[in-house]
């Protein structure tokens, strides 16, 4: 549900870069990512009750965080709030990351922006 959520509400509104959505090849091995911007360093987990509720499956995602950043990359934890709640802040937010990152594009509003305070867009 995340998953879907954030591409319908935030990425591709926004006009994010595409993130990747499949099992990759990792250091320790094969894992799989929930949103994979692989030429920008950055991930994005979404972290719903399911599998995130109990203090091992916390730790796995403490683990693979620690991973991701000995190896240059920022992984990004992102809740029903984020995505359901604020997708156009948390869309600007995570443009900034991108471009931070080497991105060239940009942030764009979507039909739900005019009610979300404080989205910078190019031009405005």
């Amino acid at each position: 549900m995340l998953e879907h959520g954030y591409l319908f509400r935030v990425e591709r509104p926004h006009g994010l870069a595409v993130g990747r959505r499949q099992p990759a090849a990792w250091s320790r091995g094969r894992i799989y990512r929930d949103v994979d911007y692989v030429d920008h360093d950055l991930h994005v987990e979404l972290d719903g009750r399911l599998f995130h509720d109990n203090a091992e499956g916390r730790d796995r995602d403490l683990d693979r965080d620690l991973d991701a950043y000995v190896e240059g990359r920022l992984t990004v934890r992102l809740g029903w709030g984020q995505v359901f709640g604020r997708p156009c802040a948390t869309a600007e937010r995570i443009g900034m990351l991108l471009q931070q990152r080497g991105w060239g594009g940009f942030v764009l509003p979507c039909p739900e922006c005019a009610t979300a305070p404080g989205l910078i867009v190019p031009g405005s």
